[in-house]
């Protein structure tokens, strides 16, 4: 079992130069700083090392000072919300990473030890490791920190003994005046969800070198699920990136799909009074 704490140099991500007085629109707000845990363990079924094994990994960045400790503690319990669960939302990372860790190894007992020894009794030999084998890995990171937004990055893998891993990566962009996440509606002003829509299949078949819609879908794109806008989305000085997961609008031999769409591109229903956008643009 491995837990601890690295220190990652207190990362400090500043980014832009600071001139003289600085203004304080160029000021990274909170001066977050950031440490990471790091967690690797794995136990077998019955306590047994003959018996299959569930692993879980996990490698978690978190705010450890800012200026404001509400502030510090209201953006980890947005983070841990995301990567561990609201359940562990309000504990302190270490002590979250470690109740995570120790409830899911406590599922997977419960779940598991009796399907394995009824299956060892109907077939009079040992099951098969691999539909017992169970792994869960998250990685995170820090994407952007620059002035009022925060874009905090989560991958996850899973496997539960079925034919392949799953995986999935979500966003959060945390506005850090108000210490919410940021939603479309925020950046984007009218009814644009229709207009979103063309603008994300348009971007998609240029992508993907597809002349019409119908030939997109002969690609695979769009046969899981309709295109349409997704709140998986992360913030760019350059514009907006949405993310769509394995099965979300194409089979999983495809992959997750992202497409960028430029402020330029989203100038039409761009909402320009939004400081983030304001502070982004003019990066």
């Amino acid at each position: 079992m491995k837990l601890h704490i690295v220190s990652t140099c207190n990362i400090l991500l500043v980014i832009g130069i600071f001139f003289g007085a600085c203004r304080q629109e160029n000021k990274l707000t909170g001066n977050l700083k950031f440490d990471k845990i790091t967690l690797e363990e794995s136990q077998h079924l019955f306590a047994d090392e003959s018996k299959p094994q569930a692993e879980v990994k996990v490698d978690f960045s978190f705010v450890n000072e800012a200026t404001d400790e509400k502030m510090k503690d209201s953006i980890n319990h947005m983070l841990q919300a995301l990567v561990l669960g609201e359940n562990f939302s309000t504990q302190t990372p270490a002590d979250a990473v470690r109740e995570f860790t120790n409830q899911y190894f406590a599922t997977y007992r419960k779940d598991l030890e009796p399907m394995y020894r009824s299956e060892m009794a109907e077939s009079g030999s040992e099951p098969d490791k691999v539909w017992y084998s169970y792994t869960r890995e998250a990685e995170t990171k820090v994407e952007y920190y620059d002035k009022h937004l925060l874009t905090y990055r989560f991958y996850v893998e899973e496997f539960t003994g079925g034919a392949h891993p799953v995986y999935f990566t979500y966003f959060q962009n945390i506005d850090l005046r108000t210490l919410k996440q940021i939603e479309l509606n925020d950046l984007l002003v009218g009814e644009y969800d229709e207009e979103l829509t063309e603008m994300l299949i348009a971007q998609l078949m240029e992508d993907m070198g597809a002349e019409t819609k119908d030939e997109l879908e002969e690609m695979g794109y769009g046969t899981t699920a309709e295109i349409i806008p997704t709140e998986n989305f992360k913030l760019t000085p350059g514009g907006i990136s949405f993310l769509y997961n394995i099965y979300e609008i194409a089979p999983y031999v495809l992959g997750p799909v992202e497409i960028d769409l430029s402020f330029e591109q989203l100038d039409p229903i761009l909402n320009t009074e939004y400081m983030i956008v304001k502070e982004l643009k003019g990066h």
